[in-house]
């Protein structure tokens, strides 16, 4: 029996329909719904009932769900020994975490985590943002997630491992008296870049808009790592993380801080079941980094 498709059948039946699970593992549509005709095929009955867009588990799915469940642990319970005897020489970690975050702070992570453990692999899917990458770990996906807001659900745990801050960058040439901090108001009247809803930096930029400073979207695109290069070409201004101000910076455009400064919390989070021994030395791995690169909350 093909495991893959074992993989596709409980994962459409936690999501409810094949479109839903396809996103959440990261695989085509059209290849997740052959995999369930293979598995039906092969097995002589119908799993699912097609019901408009959703699918519901015909009486041999349901007698099916657990056991798939169980085929798939174990799978993950063999791999794991197989770990556990190598001490670590081995081993696989799946990261998921929005395009932003895999910057920073997650490629420091990893690449201090792969210096210490360098015959671990690491595979990093990618997210469009912090709820797809809570669902990736969620569903078993993925193992650990780093994202932008604390998630709500019992069944995972949530480390505090970085904070961000979101700053303000100008085209070169903005204004040699830029002050190094700016408060939103000042913003009145500018063009702004800015990424699609959903995404930390255009919650920033709405709510400002929505306190009745006038910021002007001109250019709205999904593709994050082309905010920079516009603003280089003063099409307008863009919220970055202080991390892509500081680069953006080096380029030549005008960084600014915002007074009041907002920030945020950035999360590693991870299922509340045990962990595999590679996912649970990377944790250890960046919460020991974490210590001594954030900011300490003086003790009152």
């Amino acid at each position: 029996m093909d495991l893959r498709g074992l993989q596709y059948f409980v994962s459409s039946a936690d999501a409810g329909s094949f479109t839903a699970a396809a996103d959440v593992l990261y695989v085509s549509q059209p290849s997740l719904s052959e995999g369930i005709r293979r598995l039906e095929r092969e097995l002589a009955t119908p799993l699912f009932h097609r019901v408009g867009k959703g699918v519901v588990l015909t009486e041999s799915g349901l007698v099916l769900l657990p056991m798939a469940r169980n085929l798939l642990r174990d799978l993950d319970e063999a791999r794991e020994a197989m770990v556990a005897l190598k001490g670590l020489q081995g081993g696989h970690v799946r990261l998921t975490s929005p395009p932003g975050l895999s910057v920073d702070p997650l490629a420091q992570i990893v690449g201090r985590f792969r210096d210490k453990y360098p015959a671990v692999t690491l595979s990093m899917l990618p997210a469009e943002d912090g709820n797809l990458a809570t669902q990736a770990v969620l569903s078993a996906a993925c193992e650990i997630g780093i994202v932008d807001r604390q998630p709500h659900s019992s069944d995972l745990v949530a480390h505090v491992i970085a904070r961000n801050e979101i700053m303000v960058i100008s085209p070169p040439g903005t204004g040699h008296e830029e002050p190094t901090q700016i408060p939103l108001e000042a913003l009145t009247g500018r063009s702004f870049i800015s990424s699609l809803p959903g995404t930390r930096t255009r919650t920033v930029l709405n709510e400002a808009r929505e306190s009745g400073i006038d910021l002007r979207i001109v250019v709205e695109t999904p593709h994050r790592e082309a905010v920079v290069p516009l603003v280089l070409e003063g099409v307008g201004s863009a919220f970055v993380t202080s991390s892509v101000a500081r680069e953006a910076q080096k380029q030549g455009a005008v960084a600014s801080a915002l007074q009041p400064q907002i920030s945020y919390d950035v999360y590693l989070i991870h299922r509340s079941k045990p962990l595999t021994r590679a996912a649970a030395a990377f944790v250890s791995h960046a919460l020991l980094l974490s210590s001594t690169t954030m900011p300490q909350t003086p003790e009152t």
